[in-house]
């Protein structure tokens, strides 16, 4: 999948932004034993992050990078993955995008799957989507 950009427009004044934090070599804090992801996806037409809150205990992970990802593919299923030594445990979410395991549950190969597409054509846009990981012992 690419994109074959013929012109830019700038929204504003352009300015000159520091680089994206690397979030490459951070790694889950060794006391945590599981945690919670919750992920909300506006999927209306138009650009919109993935706004991620990561807790364990009632209190916030940060960064929240270091304890999940995310990948859409082309075929507009979005997986959720855990942070290292993590492995999945339940998977939730607006019930219109199919919440569910790539994988057995708590296995290496485990993901968070969800299907937006059709979440987005049974009316539902707005999307709550989560999933736990836990220590892979």
């Amino acid at each position: 999948m690419y994109q074959d950009v013929q012109a830019i427009e700038s929204v504003g004044q352009c300015e000159r932004q520091p680089p994206f934090p690397d979030y490459s070599k951070v790694k889950p804090n060794k006391a945590i034993r599981a945690y919670r992801v919750d992920m909300h996806v506006d999927y209306e037409p138009g650009d919109h992050p993935v706004v991620f809150r990561v807790t364990s205990a009632g209190k916030e992970l940060r960064p929240w990078q270091a304890y999940a990802s995310y990948d859409l593919t082309g075929g507009f299923v979005l997986y959720g993955h855990c942070g290292d030594g993590f492995v999945v445990g339940k998977v939730f979410g607006t019930p219109e995008a199919r919440p569910r395991h790539f994988d057995d549950s708590r296995s290496s190969g485990d993901m968070a799957a969800f299907d937006p597409e059709s979440a987005a054509a049974a009316g539902k846009k707005d999307l709550q989507l989560g999933y736990t990981c836990v220590r892979n012992q």
